[in-house]
């Protein structure tokens, strides 16, 4: 059957029951919010909406992909307001990466579609990488700096935020209990600074913790990458 011949029942359906774009990424985002991103499926979507899958890619393109560029796109929509633009480079940028930290802390089952998932990439994220490139050129960043600026930004800030709402190990308590244990095994002779940084390491770091950013969210270090990364900008320009 031709993509001729599907698309037309699928867009008689949809008219009739008045589906839209909208409310197909805001049910995606709902499934992946109750059942997590690795049980996510188009049929399961479509059954609750109670339209045959055809229907949803004639709204969001013809694969999987596409409605994942189209989820993320939703979950970056209206994070920063044309009016809501700071004069200062600066702000724009903290303000529109605490929101986006914000946003994802809402909805941290799709946080990977914001990291590492190229095929979550593309035109749905527009707006919010406009406003990061506008900032950067108010900054005088220009030409191959500006992406170079603009990678360090996005790549750390966003590595940050995905790898906070990494998933918890199944069965959390039991495994903190071993992990607890072999950390206290460690010979403080050779780790010195590790075992005496423990206590207020024990799931407040990265590398040393079992529950994700949604219980024990990493704020300060979250702050003070985002300064770090301004200032490395600032000092760049200035060099």
């Amino acid at each position: 059957m031709s993509d001729k011949s599907t698309k037309k029942p699928a867009l008689g359906r949809a008219a009739a029951i008045g589906l839209s774009k909208e409310q197909i990424i805001a049910e995606a985002i709902l499934l992946i919010d109750e059942a997590g991103l690795g049980a996510f499926s188009i049929r399961e979507l479509s059954r609750r909406l109670k339209v045959y899958p055809a229907a949803i890619y004639w709204h969001v393109g013809g694969s999987k992909a596409d409605l994942f560029g189209e989820i993320s796109g939703g979950l970056t929509a209206n994070l920063m307001p044309p009016q809501e633009v700071s004069p200062d480079w600066r702000e724009t940028l903290r303000a529109l990466f605490r929101r986006f930290r914000a946003r994802l802390h809402e909805h941290p089952n799709a946080a990977p579609l914001l990291g590492a998932q190229m095929k979550s990439n593309g035109a749905p994220n527009a707006p919010w990488v406009e406003i990061i490139l506008q900032a950067l050129q108010q900054a005088g960043f220009e030409g191959q700096e500006r992406i170079d600026a603009f990678n360090a930004l996005v790549g750390g800030l966003e590595g940050f935020i995905t790898m906070e709402l990494g998933p918890a190990p199944e069965g959390s308590e039991d495994w903190a209990d071993s992990f607890d244990e072999r950390m206290n095994q460690l010979d403080p002779q050779e780790y010195p600074l590790l075992t005496a940084s423990y206590p207020e390491m024990r799931n407040r770091a990265f590398v040393t913790r079992w529950r994700n950013g949604s219980d024990s969210p990493l704020d300060g270090g979250f702050e003070l990458l985002l300064d770090t990364l301004i200032l490395g900008l600032e000092a760049r320009r200035a060099r």
